[in-house]
C-alpha cells in the first residue's frame, strides 16, 4: 500500500502544472492522511486476528461438527476440539489429531450438558478414546509456565476423569494440547 502511495505521489509531482506547483503542505497533509488510514487498516486486521484467537481458545473441549480436508468424501464428522494450531492463518482446530481449518468447521456446539449421566459417560468415553489415540504422537503443548513445548505422549490417564497425558515426564491436561505434529 505504501508503494502505491509513492507511485501516486510521483505521478502527481510529474504531472503538476509548472506555473502552479503543488504546495508542500498539501503533500505533507496527503502523506499524513495516508499514514493514518494505513494505521487504521493494520489495527482492524490485528483486532480481527485477536478475535479469531479468542474464539478458537474458547472452543477447546467443545464438540464440533466438521469436514476433515483429508476425507475426499466430505462426510461430516463430530469430535471434541482438543487444541488449536496457531501456525496457520486463520488458526485451525485440532480434532481427532488433525488440524481442521476454520472453513471446514460446520458447527461448534455449546459444552454438553453433563447433568445427564449418559451424556457425561459418553463424553468421558470420547475423551479417553482421543487420549488413547495420542499415545506415541509427537505433540506441541503449553507447559506449566504457559510456554510452547514439544514432546512425545508417553502415557495417557484412562482411569481417572482428568483427561491428562504424560509428555516428557510431565502430566499435561488435554486442554493444553496445541497440535499433533506427526
Amino acid at each position: 500500500m505504501a508503494e502505491e502511495f509513492a507511485k501516486l505521489l510521483v505521478a502527481q509531482i510529474q504531472n503538476q502544472d509548472p506555473e502552479a506547483p503543488l504546495d508542500s503542505t498539501q503533500i505533507i497533509t496527503q502523506n499524513a492522511q495516508f499514514t493514518a488510514s494505513l494505521a487504521t487498516v493494520r489495527l482492524a486486521n490485528q483486532m480481527a486476528h485477536y478475535e479469531q484467537v479468542a474464539a478458537t481458545m474458547n472452543s477447546v473441549g467443545k464438540p464440533a461438527e466438521y469436514i476433515n480436508p483429508k476425507d475426499f468424501t466430505n462426510t461430516p464428522r463430530v469430535g471434541i476440539v482438543q487444541g488449536v494450531d496457531y501456525t496457520m492463518s486463520p488458526p485451525a482446530l485440532i480434532i481427532d489429531g488433525d488440524a481442521i481449518p476454520m472453513d471446514n468447521i460446520l458447527r461448534l456446539d455449546a459444552p454438553l450438558d453433563l447433568g445427564s449421566s449418559a451424556e457425561a459417560g459418553q463424553l468421558q468415553e470420547m475423551n479417553k478414546l482421543k487420549l488413547l489415540q495420542m499415545l506415541g504422537q509427537n505433540v506441541e503443548y503449553f507447559d506449566a509456565n504457559d510456554n510452547v513445548a514439544v514432546g512425545v505422549v508417553d502415557e495417557v490417564d484412562l482411569i481417572s476423569d482428568q483427561n491428562t497425558m504424560t509428555i516428557n515426564g510431565t502430566s499435561v491436561p488435554m486442554a493444553d494440547l496445541i497440535r499433533v505434529i506427526n
